[in-house]
């Protein structure tokens, strides 16, 4: 990383020096070419010649240098924003500590018939039902999120799926106005976010 930030000091200064070499290039080339071909400086008008070809030519040999410039502070800015980007995403991974399982989109879908079910319990937040799945070995599975009535995306307390979302036979809202105190990292998440 230092060797990158020299490398671009470097870069400035050398920036610079061409800048103001090319302004030298452009005043050493015009006032030959003017006192060749117009006449000297001292000839009414020519100062006003000088002085338009000299800055004239410069803006022509800066050109180049100014889409040099140009690319470089745009990938210098994309650098910084990659770079800006990866350690939040860092950042959030540390503190983003739920555990998570990457299950099939197609196989954490529920069918028909639980979908029409899921209709008349109220959703817990918006677009989100917590449910309490009911499976045909008999077993509860308490707090299981679904997403847009239809997408079982997690479930609370649970340290992996043990069963098939398949195996859902039937739900049970939860009661919101008694849930325990979710803390993130006790979600088991099935979207794989996380992993």
């Amino acid at each position: 990383m230092a060797q990158k930030k020299d490398s671009t000091v470097l870069w400035w200064i050398g920036w610079i020096i061409l800048t103001i070499v090319s302004f030298f290039v452009s005043a050493y080339f015009w006032t030959h070419f003017i006192a060749k071909h117009v006449g000297p400086i001292s000839q009414p008008g020519v100062p006003v010649l000088w002085v338009a070809t000299v800055f004239g030519g410069w803006m022509v040999l800066l050109i180049p240098l100014i889409i040099v410039m140009y690319n470089k502070v745009d990938r210098a800015y994309e650098d910084a924003r990659i770079s800006r980007e990866n350690i939040a995403f860092d950042k959030a991974k540390a503190e983003f500590k739920v555990r998570s399982e990457n299950i099939d989109p197609e196989k954490r879908l529920l069918s028909k018939a639980l979908k029409n079910k899921l209709k008349i319990i109220p959703p817990a937040v918006k677009r989100g039902h917590l449910v309490t799945a009911i499976l045909k070995d008999g077993r509860k599975i308490p707090h299981v999120f679904v997403l847009k009535g239809e997408d079982v995306l997690g479930i609370y307390g649970a340290q992996r799926l043990d069963f098939d979302i398949q195996s859902i036979v039937d739900f049970e809202a939860s009661d919101l106005d008694h849930l325990p105190e979710f803390k993130t990292e006790e979600w088991l998440r099935l979207d794989g976010v996380g992993a």
